[in-house]
């Protein structure tokens, strides 16, 4: 159990000594209990799931002043109601919680990330859903049209990279694995069209550009100085994923509005 105020950085820090890492990465410098609270999600939620998949129980207070505990180390509970989930995604309202049992991962014997880049957003987007459906195991995969790509080269200096839609996608496993789903997914890549794959299995370059990523928010907000970002989620089934993302591009043009 861990106390709500501790950040998912200061946990994985702890964890990394001990081969284990906490994978829910909103993206953010959030705590666990603000996590939970939400239910956050993030870029890692593909394989490992969200905060929701990730929590075994909690210690909460109700409003009441009384103090209960959910969920525990078993992994299958089959009578009442599951508290865990209910508590999760309230945002304070049932609850406050005060203690977190998380479940942990060993961290991947090897990993590597690949930046794939093409010539219209549609293209990316039928290879997000060719992957999904595919069943590959990808550790991570996110899109950036051109307006959040040029935002990120300007802000994180992502040199080397043009300003067209583009993937960032992540692999996980043993060096076996990683070599095959990289090589699977950049056939299915190819397939749509993609103008460049390019690999990077060193975790410095990794972290850079998993860090332009983070940074996205902030280097949008900077392409245009004087104006305020609005983020929003939405959930779409993933056979409509491409008509969501184009239109949704559309309309910000048609409206004046830069889509990142």
């Amino acid at each position: 159990l861990i106390e709500p105020g501790v950040t998912r950085q200061a946990l994985n820090a702890f964890l990394r000594d001990k081969g284990m890492f906490f994978p829910v990465d909103p993206g953010s410098h959030c705590t666990i209990g603000g996590m939970c609270a939400t239910r956050a999600s993030g870029t890692t939620a593909v394989r490992y799931g969200t905060i929701r998949e990730n929590v075994l129980g909690l210690e909460v207070v109700l409003a009441d002043g009384r103090v209960i505990e959910t969920g525990g180390r078993t992994r299958k509970e089959s009578n009442g109601y599951d508290l865990t989930r209910l508590f999760i995604g309230s945002e304070g309202t049932l609850g406050v919680i005060t203690k977190v049992r998380r479940r942990r991962h060993g961290i991947p014997e090897a990993g590597s990330a690949a930046v794939c880049q093409y010539p219209t957003l549609e293209a990316a987007v039928e290879t997000v859903i060719t992957v999904m459906q595919s069943g590959i195991p990808v550790a991570r995969i996110e899109l950036l049209d051109e307006d959040q790509m040029e935002a990120c080269i300007r802000y994180s200096k992502l040199s080397g990279f043009a300003a067209t839609p583009t993937l960032f996608l992540e692999f996980h496993g043993s060096p076996a694995a990683v070599r095959d789903q990289a090589e699977a997914v950049e056939a299915i890549a190819r397939d749509f069209g993609a103008a460049s794959f390019a690999w990077a299995t060193e975790a410095e370059e990794r972290n850079r550009l998993w860090q332009a990523r983070h940074d996205a928010y902030w280097a949008a907000v900077a392409l245009k100085p004087g104006h305020r970002g609005l983020t929003t989620d939405v959930c779409v089934p993933i056979s409509r994923l491409a008509e969501a993302v184009v239109g949704a591009q559309r309309t910000a043009r048609e409206r004046g509005r830069t889509s990142c």
